[in-house]
């Protein structure tokens, strides 16, 4: 078994076993900063039109759109559709925001392919050199014996190296990694995809200029296109990492389609060379995939359209490129999905293959098409109006950014007339969620509650994973009511709190939360309501709105809650739960750290490979997944703490019964408390 893998598995049980802090091999440190929702003064934004300006229904994408919002698989976050370079079509589905960026994993990979191509315009390479040439120094001593690779072999995914994405997690030289790695095949025989490919191209670029990659975008291409608020991640020897960890705003990644569209030109200027936006939109190499049977240079050429192609992203980080039509289609999401084989991919390749109809002239404006397309943009949206914002606190308290505007109205008004059933049950619902509100928040006020299940964290698995940062584990939970009648989840992890806003009724609030010095930025959307035992429930959707992952975190409350009195001080003690269960899930999750564990090689030879191969072989297999599924959807308890009580009365609140054995306390109903406050 490779050496990599050995550390996936060890990982792997490190975070089953519920260990936290600085688990992985590879050293963490803080990289991701605040995103800046002001923009700069030299940034660039294309123009907007209508679509029937640009020879283009908006019926059409009317349909597209409300397709895409009924597909749950879908998971849309934000969509932009270009034609002749402008916007003719563009929303973010609630509660993304089209102007913040969003994490792109693989789609990058075509960034890190025209970094190559200018290096090649400038003469420094060729698709020929040879790795052994370009690394020469780094080689080791039987080096002689290693099979030829070059840079095109990097390109179209043909290197046959068996170092591949684990490699992230293996250790700190991932440069080394790749060059001391065995074959799986001969160089240039053979597709298979691997994003190491792209990282030793990233690689190659700080090798021949003495910058990162991402560096040298900003000069070469972000720079000169007006991209400024752009983020890249990069290795622990400070490399780009090539083929994931840029975060991007969409309308950027619209423009670098548009750029290939315009055979690499952007006002004026040639930024990458004409013949290498050919040669790389060009069929290189055979997949074998049914879905994109061909690879061009970090790109994907697809059968949709004469000459279209794509730059891909998992979850549904997509530029897709259509010259015939000189069309641009972008999403952002948060599906399943690792190529174009999600619903969401299939939904649109399906119509601009067989549903688009396109003019070569405007046409007529059609008033009614565009009202509607607008009406269903804002409808996904779920916003009326734009979100004011005020920022403060500072890094241990971390910072929350509130987000105020207009919900959607899920108010009903009952004048006498018939009203038909569904609108009934929502009326009843809203009222139900509101007297639970009235009831129960001032009594939650204060409340903290110890947490009996530690080493889970609050960012989702695969984030942690992703981006190298590993939860501290989740200690306590606590709720506050401000005095604007604000409603805070707090969520003590580590040595911090994470504070986060509830978003009762429609409305969403924006947390800026810190952890290890890298900022998230969190959205809530809460119901309160009982569940089917009966029990206090708030149902919260959490989104990461930078990245494709979200979390759902259900927090119910047992039914034991009576009200108590203080004889000595005469004070009332509201009903409180003396207990909490919380139940996560995350999405995408469990699913996609099954197929990793399908295709989980066992084979090889030594003492490590004994052991994990008994594990699998062993019928642990089911053992282990089902402790993959435990991580990826706790379900956590925890008890009442409040050190406010007197100690008397605070061991009794604690008590899993509702008796007190104290003389000098008393168990009072709900009416009664009302009465004496």
């Amino acid at each position: 078994m490779p050496r990599a893998e050995l550390y996936v598995g060890e990982l792997l049980m490190k975070m089953v076993a519920r260990q936290t802090g600085e688990i992985s091999k590879v050293d963490f440190n803080p990289q991701k900063k605040a995103f800046s929702s002001f923009s700069f003064p030299d940034e660039q934004f294309l123009e907007r039109t209508s679509p029937e300006a640009q020879g283009v229904s908006s019926a059409f994408f009317t349909e597209l759109i409300r397709d895409l919002q009924a597909d749950r698989e879908c998971r849309m976050h934000k969509f932009m559709a270009l034609r002749h370079g402008k916007v003719i079509a563009e929303c973010a589905f609630e509660p993304f925001d089209m102007d913040m960026w969003h994490v792109t994993y693989s789609m990058c990979k075509s960034i890190t392919g025209m970094a190559i191509g200018i290096l090649m315009g400038d003469g420094k390479l060729t698709l020929d050199d040879r790795l052994s040439d370009i690394f020469s120094p780094r080689l080791g001593p039987f080096s002689i014996f290693r099979k030829t690779m070059t840079v095109r072999n990097l390109l179209n995914m043909s290197s046959g190296v068996d170092f591949n994405e684990i490699g992230a997690i293996s250790g700190n030289d991932w440069r080394k990694g790749f060059l001391d790695a065995s074959f799986k095949f001969d160089p240039g025989t053979k597709f298979e995809y691997n994003s190491m490919n792209t990282y030793m191209l990233s690689a190659i670029v700080t090798e021949i200029t003495g910058q990162s990659l991402f560096d040298f975008c900003k000069d070469r291409l972000f720079n000169p296109m007006g991209i400024k608020r752009v983020f890249w991640e990069s290795c622990p020897q400070s490399i780009t990492k090539g083929g994931w960890g840029a975060f991007m705003r969409i309308e950027d990644m619209a423009k670098l389609g548009q750029l290939y569209l315009q055979k690499g030109v952007w006002n004026g200027q040639q930024l990458i060379p004409e013949e290498w936006v050919i040669e790389s939109t060009t069929k290189q190499i055979e997949t074998g995939r049914e879905d994109n049977p061909y690879y061009g240079y970090q790109l994907w050429i697809n059968d949709d359209r004469e000459g279209c192609f794509a730059y891909n992203g998992m979850m549904g980080q997509n530029v897709f490129v259509y010259p015939d039509l000189d069309m641009v289609i972008v999403t952002n999401a948060g599906n399943s999905d690792v190529f174009q084989t999600s619903s969401m991919a299939i939904k649109i390749r399906d119509r601009m293959k067989n549903v688009i109809e396109v003019s070569d002239t405007p046409l007529p404006e059609d008033f009614r098409a565009m009202t509607e397309l607008k009406a269903i943009c804002k409808s996904v949206s779920g916003r009326t109006a734009d979100f004011p914002v005020i920022s403060s606190g500072g890094w241990k308290n971390r910072t929350v950014r509130m987000t105020t505007g207009s919900p959607r109205n899920r108010s009903i008004s009952f004048s006498g007339k018939r009203t038909d059933f569904k609108s009934a049950v929502n009326s009843y619902n809203i009222r139900n969620e509101n007297q639970l509100i009235l009831t129960w928040l001032k009594k939650l006020d204060g409340k903290i509650y110890d947490l009996e299940t530690t080493g889970i964290g609050f960012m989702p698995v695969m984030m942690q994973i992703v981006h190298n940062n590993f939860t501290d584990g989740m200690k306590k939970i606590g709720f506050r009511l401000t005095e604007d009648n604000a409603f805070y989840i707090d969520i003590y992890e580590g040595e911090v709190i994470y504070k986060l806003r509830c978003g009762f009724g429609g409305k969403r609030y924006t947390s800026d939360i810190n952890i290890h010095c890298e900022n998230y930025k969190v959205s809530l959307d809460s119901v309160c309501t009982r569940d089917e035992y009966n029990r206090l429930t708030i149902r919260n959707e959490v989104y990461f709105l930078e990245e494709a992952s979200k979390r759902t975190f259900n927090i119910y409350f047992e039914d034991d809650a009576v009200d108590r009195v203080d004889r000595k001080s005469t004070f009332i003690y509201p009903a409180v739960p003396g207990r909490v269960e919380i139940r996560m899930q995350e999405s995408p999750g469990a699913d996609m750290l099954h197929d990793t564990l399908k295709n989980f090689s066992i084979e090889g030879t030594g003492f490590e490979s004994a052991i994990i191969s008994r594990f699998v072989k062993g019928g642990m297999k089911e053992a282990v997944i089902h402790a993959v599924n435990n991580t990826i959807e706790p379900v956590i308890k925890g008890r009442l703490f409040n050190p406010d009580l007197p100690p008397y009365l605070e061991e009794a609140v604690n008590e899993d019964t509702a008796e007190f054995a104290d003389e000098d306390t008393d168990v009072i109903s709900l009416d009664e408390t009302n009465r004496k406050g």
